[in-house]
């Protein structure tokens, strides 16, 4: 009856009606658009219940916006904390507008709100394939003019790949688990998200060589020139060539400030130690042309000038980070640890040194190898694959060594495994029986060819060396 009481329902027409009581004692009647009375039933129900929690009507009425908001608002709190770097926030910023713009706009481009409580896993398959089918660099025909030359050739189209959609799927996880702390989602973050979208991160291993950076710094511009140079001499990424200033420099070329904002280790102090840093840290300074303090002048689209300088060059193309990667790809084969080209680059750790900067060609590890292991031959020199290899006077002189670190194997098969350790005055000569033949015969297929020529007195026999009683026995032809 008390429930009853407290909650109504009637229909109006074709559609059921209800009313019920707020914990302050309010009476409250709105349409609960059903036609079915159990159904309406279950709506002033989940109206009562949202009245009495505010937590869970807070959860009922939420949406996929509301909880991006929270994402962004969170990472720009923690961007002024000194936590983050703006371009973390632009990031974040950009993927909440991708997921927006699929998840929650309908077919004629109107906003349609979708509810926490209504998201499920197959709205997220959903946004992964829609995403798929979009182009990152739509593709474009050729400009030719009328006298048939090609004003601007075209190029193939390519979509969005898999690793982008990773990180947005990644950004609606960190939203569903901020909703989830403020009590807008009483779901399962995981459960929504797939884990084992995110394909496997393959690293480039794109770093100039001294020929390609000669030829690359020869085809741009003075000051773009010295932007390159500054790159390649100080591990510096993009952003904090931008800010280079000319007091970042120390008088004598021994330091250099790197104004990196990513997180807090980018902003460093790199030394300049070797030959290859110093002439590029003087080339670079000879070279510049900013203005008002600044190092450099601004550089408009400078992926797009390396990209066109690479193909006139007729080199693979290379990128700002594949300037950076030079820098420790270079200090790398030079023998510098992984450890101390880390904070010179401005990581926490050397681990991405190991996975992704510090990744060496064969023939630069192997000359890594051959220094460390002493070894100056002719072998060592080699290129290539050959390196891997004995060759020279030290492989001969190492297969020899590794020849006299195993026993010597007496004819085929080697028969290490079957001969027995035992001292010198248990070893008595075992005659050759006709039994135990058969039975060796069927263990070393040697004796079938013995067998078979029937040489009179020519079987194997058991034999001990006096000067080395302890030595495993061999096998020898009479």
């Amino acid at each position: 009856m008390r429930n009853r009481d407290r909650m109504r329902v009637f229909k109006n027409g074709r559609i059921w009606h209800g009313w019920f009581y707020t914990p302050e004692g309010k009476r409250v009647q709105r349409s609960t658009r059903m036609r079915s009375k159990a159904a309406a039933e279950a709506v002033v129900a989940e109206w009562e219940r949202a009245a009495a929690d505010p937590n869970y009507a807070a959860a009922s009425t939420a949406t996929l916006s509301q909880a991006l908001k929270l994402l962004v608002d969170d990472r720009e709190q923690q961007a002024k904390a000194g936590r983050r770097a703006d371009s973390t926030v632009a990031f974040y910023r950009e993927k909440a507008g991708v997921l927006t713009r699929l998840l929650e706009m309908d077919e004629h481009g109107e906003y349609a709100p979708l509810l926490l409580a209504q998201l499920r896993p197959w709205h997220v398959d959903r946004f992964i394939a829609e995403r798929r089918s979009e182009w990152a660099i739509a593709p474009r025909d050729a400009t030719v003019a009328e006298d048939g030359t090609v004003l601007m050739p075209g190029r193939p189209g390519r979509c969005v790949s898999d690793h982008t959609i990773s990180k947005e799927v990644v950004a609606l996880r960190a939203a569903l688990k901020l909703a989830r702390r403020t009590g807008l989602f009483d779901g399962d973050p995981g459960a929504i998200c797939p884990h084992g979208f995110a394909p496997e991160y393959e690293p480039r291993k794109r770093f100039l060589t001294r020929e390609e950076l000669c030829r690359l710094l020869a085809s741009q511009t003075r000051d773009h020139a010295a932007q390159i140079a500054f790159m390649v001499a100080t591990s510096a990424e993009w952003g904090a060539v931008t800010r280079a200033r000319r007091e970042d420099v120390a008088s004598d070329l021994a330091f250099v400030r790197v104004r990196g904002t990513k997180r807090k280790t980018r902003d460093r102090i790199v030394p300049i130690v070797t030959d290859d840093q110093r002439s590029l840290l003087k080339y670079a300074l000879e070279h510049a042309q900013g203005e008002n303090g600044l190092l450099f002048l601004d550089w408009q689209n400078v992926r797009r000038d390396l990209r066109a300088a690479c193909v006139k060059l007729k080199i693979l193309r290379c990128s700002p980070n594949d300037l950076r990667r030079t820098c420790a790809t270079w200090l790398r084969a030079a023998g510098t640890p992984p450890h101390l080209i880390a904070p010179l680059m401005g990581h926490a750790d050397s681990r991405m040194v190991e996975r992704v900067y510090g990744r060496l060609e064969p023939a630069a590890l192997a000359q890594l190898i051959a220094k460390a292991t002493g070894s100056t031959s002719a072998g060592s020199q080699q290129t290539g694959t050959d390196r891997l290899a004995f060759g020279g006077q030290d492989g001969q002189r190492a297969a020899r060594k590794s020849a006299k670190l195993a026993p010597r194997a007496g004819f085929e098969p080697a028969t290490h495994g079957l001969t027995v350790r035992m001292a010198a005055q248990a070893c008595v000569p075992v005659p050759m029986t006709r039994a135990r033949r058969r039975a060796a015969a069927r263990l070393w297929p040697a004796l079938r060819s013995t067998r078979r020529t029937r040489t009179s007195g020519a079987l194997p026999r058991l034999r001990v060396r006096p000067s080395n009683p302890g030595r495993q026995h061999e096998w020898l032809e009479s």
